[in-house]
């Protein structure tokens, strides 16, 4: 079975796992939903940035062609030093133009702390996907980690900075998980 990205406004919310369901639906800039959460440091690792074929669903939400490439940018988002956050943004060839070509040296910034605050950016639905292990982005987002998880929640959206998109993926981990379920009890 193939991962199934669901328009958040199609999903009943008591469907969602209750201590991600905020988050999963938070329209704002998440890193900033996240310090609020975060009882220390809330830092941006980034692990890699190349030029590459993006996964089929993410070419396809993108439409782009068969084998075009795009930049891909992954991150982890970390509170004290743990992982809360796999992130994933997938930059098409097209999107660099004008003074959006500054994106392929954002580096260590927080790409939402531009999109949130740019004000010819907007942002797409909100789509919701459960996850799990036999699909490549699960081992994506845990690749350099230590982890036992048997499945993990994540969203996607489509912004678009004077109509040029990408795409922005946001995998929510073991840690960011113990914490809001934390807050619930």
């Amino acid at each position: 079975m193939s991962l199934r990205w669901r328009p958040a406004g199609h999903i009943n919310p008591r469907t969602l796992p209750s201590s991600l369901r905020k988050l999963l639906l938070e329209s704002g800039s998440l890193t900033q939903q996240l310090e609020s959460y975060c009882p220390g440091e809330l830092c941006l690792e980034l692990t890699g940035q190349s030029w590459q074929r993006p996964l089929f669903n993410e070419a396809k939400a993108l439409c782009l062609h068969a084998g075009a490439y795009a930049l891909v940018r992954e991150i982890y988002l970390k509170c004290n030093n743990l992982p809360w956050v796999y992130g994933r943004s997938i930059i098409p060839a097209s999107t660099f133009t004008g003074a959006e070509r500054r994106l392929a040296h954002w580096g260590r910034r927080s790409l939402g702390d531009y999109l949130f605050s740019e004000r010819k950016a907007r942002r797409g639905r909100i789509e919701i996907a459960k996850i799990l292990p036999e699909d490549r982005l699960f081992l994506l987002a845990v690749k350099n980690l230590d982890i036992e998880e048997t499945e993990l929640w994540g969203r996607r959206s489509m912004f678009y900075i004077k109509n040029k998109p990408l795409l922005v993926v946001e995998i929510f981990l073991a840690d960011v998980i113990k914490c809001m379920n934390a807050r619930n009890n």
